[in-house]
């Protein structure tokens, strides 16, 4: 999503060219877009437009498909009153650019910011890219296992979080920019200002750090993490590229910040938890309507849940683990001792307790798709297990119809597999796998190995 930067940065460009308004309608762009008369492209820029997050890649294959998809979408809320993160608004912001320059986004790109600024090493296309350095995107990596994360086809998200870089570029870009070498500085200082949410301006992210104002932009893609900020007053530039999901920058970027300001850090004590113990806390947890997913992996204790991105929590004692200073799991053990619930705190300061699902170890592993008798709007159809084989699922001679199908957890999307992008191995979030042809099959999903699923889906030998 640090893309949303360029993004935004060219669409000023722009502006200052005369070539467009942040106050255009995007009416003048998609005449008969639904209430486009109210939506203005400084809506889009600042996640005000009431425009729906949707990021289904069936749908984000070209311009027409996801307009026409989108579209059709009502609105969150009414333009310009609410703040709610859409990636779909910054689909829209390509395409406008590609409307307003003639070229391609990821041309414009390139002609505006990355050759003038000579990010030679920064770019669209990645599946392209064949340099003998190219840092492929992994779900869990470690010295003992690793499990490559999904590889989008196409080069979604597009304008929301599709360019590739490194450090070096970045700081290229950083130093381009603060000293006013693509935009003026009164460009840069109304991009920086809060539009209505307290902490984003037009495409950056703006927060305060020992009261100086730290603007720019995080991003997270299957396989990948990064962090761009700079408090440009100081000259101080954080950069933070990682080619895992699981990486702790979360927890020592704090601790920097603190170095560079001369404050007072402290590096917890990890605790030593044996992996027996850690099983124990394994399960799922309801809070509310929300699922919470525990799992253990490579020594690791692994939070998942809707709308919360997986994460290895550390261990600071046998009942609290933590991401960072501000997002923690505390265990609440039970009369008997049992750790069956526990609270979750936030980075916003905000808490849920969340209890144990009764009945759920082993995990329940179903299937669900086109293919099913149950469609993709039905419930899971159980895989089942075998108590001398733990961690293995399956289904035997079991009737399916041509169509595709996804392997998910306790029915709920916020922990689904799919096939990657090589059509050989399975990932999270990842493509349908497809059924050629009615018949009878055999399915097994091993999960013997959290952080390495493997799956196999055969006709079944009559």
């Amino acid at each position: 999503s640090t893309t949303k930067m360029f993004t935004a940065t060219v669409i000023l460009k722009l502006e200052e060219q005369g070539k467009l308004s942040l106050n255009d309608k995007l009416s003048k762009y998609y005449p008969d877009y639904p209430k486009g008369d109210s939506i203005t492209i400084a809506n889009l820029l600042s996640h005000t437009s009431g425009i729906p997050s949707e990021e289904n890649t069936d749908y984000t294959v070209d311009e027409d498909t996801f307009i026409q998809y989108i579209s059709a979408k009502p609105l969150d809320f009414s333009p310009g009153k609410q703040w709610n993160y859409s990636n779909s608004g910054y689909y829209i912001l390509g395409y406008i650019i590609k409307k307003v320059t003639g070229s391609e986004y990821d041309r414009a790109i390139e002609n505006y910011i990355l050759k003038p600024v000579q990010m030679t090493r920064s770019g669209f296309h990645f599946n392209t890219v064949t340099d003998k350095n190219k840092a492929l995107g992994y779900e869990f990596l470690s010295d003992h296992i690793s499990n490559e994360a999904m590889r989008f086809r196409t080069d979604h998200p597009f304008a929301a979080g599709a360019m590739y870089s490194t450090a070096e570029d970045m700081f290229k870009f950083n130093e381009a920019f603060w000293n006013y070498k693509i935009l003026k500085k009164e460009t840069v200082e109304k991009m920086m200002t809060p539009y209505l949410n307290d902490h984003y301006g037009l495409g950056v992210d703006t927060s305060d750090i020992f009261g100086k104002k730290r603007v720019g932009h995080d991003g997270g893609e299957p396989g990948y993490r990064s962090r761009y900020y700079s408090v440009s007053g100081d000259g101080i530039t954080l950069i933070v590229l990682s080619n895992s999901e699981l990486a702790h920058g979360d927890f020592f970027i704090p601790t920097i910040e603190k170095i560079l300001y001369n404050k007072p850090y402290n590096i917890p004590s990890i605790a030593k938890i044996q992996t027996k113990d850690l099983k124990k806390l394994e399960g799922v947890y309801v809070s509310d309507d929300t699922n919470f997913y525990l799992t253990v992996a490579d020594g690791y204790l692994i939070f998942q849940g809707r709308n919360y991105g997986r994460c290895a929590l550390l261990p600071l004692s046998n009942t609290k683990f933590q991401l960072d200073e501000k997002f923690s799991l505390t265990f609440k053990p039970d009369k008997t001792g049992k750790m069956e619930s526990f609270v979750v705190q936030f980075r916003d300061g905000t808490e849920k307790t969340a209890k144990r699902k009764a009945g759920h170890l082993p995990l329940a592993w179903g299937i669900i798709g086109g293919a099913t008798p149950s469609g993709w709007d039905g419930k899971d159809i159980p895989l089942h297990t075998d108590p001398q084989k733990p961690g293995i699922y399956f289904l035997n001679n079991y009737t399916l119809k041509k169509g595709n199908l996804k392997f998910r957890l306790d029915n709920d999307w916020g922990y689904n597999l799919g096939l990657n992008n090589d059509g050989k191995s399975i990932a999270l979030n990842a493509y349908d796998f497809p059924i050629d042809e009615d018949g009878r099959y055999d399915i097994v999903l091993d999960m013997s190995n959290l952080m390495k699923p493997q799956y196999s889906i055969k006709k079944s030998v009559q």
